[in-house]
């Protein structure tokens, strides 16, 4: 069964099941868009060099989708009929559902909602080794309203939003902790002289957090900088563009990690390790539902979001391999 889910302003989503099966089904996740525009690799858009495929999204994440269809196939091919196999595909992660104002998210909850364990075959790391957590990242702006004046003739008639920004920027980035929340002021705008007191100013903030409860704790954080004014004229407004979750460890990620990782010794390949990732997923809003996930099971490659992104071709059956065996390995218990 095959349901392709469209957006009025975002790429669609794809949903295809096998046949149910008689334990709880597992789900294989991946997404189709890209960072690149149109163009961008002119019309030598993939090219082979031995072992290394190159283009826009071979990494990340198209070469995934060929891993899931590739562990789909090979499971029908012998008669698996034990769990139900379910491909989730998302045609807006790049921008964390935005696009699709959420839809795209809400898609993973439908499709997932009753599986086991699922695969998000995101683009996999060279080393092999597998992505268990994922911090979440968010983009916020900050928004800053003050009074326009002449700065040489009446400057005391004036409250400058550039002023009171600053101070709030100098706040926020004081809050960024290495180990914990990252905050990170990477674009501002404001002002339209230098003669004029300037009564407008924006700023974004760059989110980084380990948890999604962190996420709540630093959202409330910036509400009260952007309540907190030098000046009384000055007001401020807290606006949340972009959020993706972060993918936290449930019950039954170690399980399913143990599983990954016997299975790759048993087909002669190193050991995955599991890696906690500053980068965010998909995988964050299966596990959100306390399913356990394992992440960056695609295609092994490297420069992903650059000109020069490229896949290792080897790499397809390899880790398409290892979740089958993951999957017939899977007790009935799971």
């Amino acid at each position: 069964m095959e349901k392709k889910i469209s957006f009025e302003e975002a790429g669609s989503s794809l949903v295809a099941k096998t046949e149910e099966g008689r334990l709880p089904a597992v789900a294989l996740m991946a997404h189709m868009d890209t960072v690149h525009p149109v163009g961008r690799f002119g019309e030598d858009v993939f090219r082979r060099d031995g072992d290394k495929i190159y283009g826009p999204g071979v990494y990340d994440c198209k070469g995934g989708i060929a891993v899931a269809i590739l562990v789909i196939s090979a499971l029908q091919r012998f008669g698996y009929q034990k769990r139900q196999l379910r491909l989730i595909l998302s045609g807006d992660e790049e921008v964390a559902h935005s696009l699709s104002k959420g839809g795209g998210c809400q898609v993973y909850a439908d499709a997932a909602a009753d599986c086991a364990a699922a695969f998000n075959c995101e683009s996999g790391l060279l080393n092999g080794n597998v992505v268990y957590r994922r911090k979440g990242g968010g983009i916020v702006t900050v928004t800053v309203h003050g009074v326009s004046a002449h700065a040489g003739r009446e400057p005391e008639k004036g409250a400058s939003a550039i002023r009171e920004a600053a101070r709030k920027i100098l706040k926020i980035e004081e809050l960024s902790d290495p180990n914990k929340m990252l905050f990170n002021c990477g674009i501002i705008k404001g002002g339209t002289t230098s003669n004029a007191i300037p009564d407008f100013c924006e700023f974004s903030v760059g989110l980084r957090f380990p948890t999604n409860q962190d996420l709540e704790d630093a959202l409330k954080i910036l509400q009260e900088i952007c309540d907190d004014n030098g000046d009384p004229r000055v007001h401020a407004e807290l606006t949340v563009k972009t959020i993706f979750k972060a993918m936290e460890p449930v019950p039954g990620t170690d399980r399913l990690l143990h599983l990954y990782q016997d299975a790759c010794g048993q087909l002669g390949f190193s050991r995955s390790e599991p890696v906690y990732s500053g980068g965010c997923s998909d995988a964050a809003y299966v596990t959100m539902m306390g399913i356990p996930v394992l992440c960056g099971v695609g295609v092994r490659g490297d420069a992903s979001h650059s000109i020069n992104e490229y896949a290792v071709a080897s790499s397809l059956t390899e880790q398409a391999k290892k979740i089958v065996l993951t999957i017939l390995s899977m007790p009935d218990d799971f």
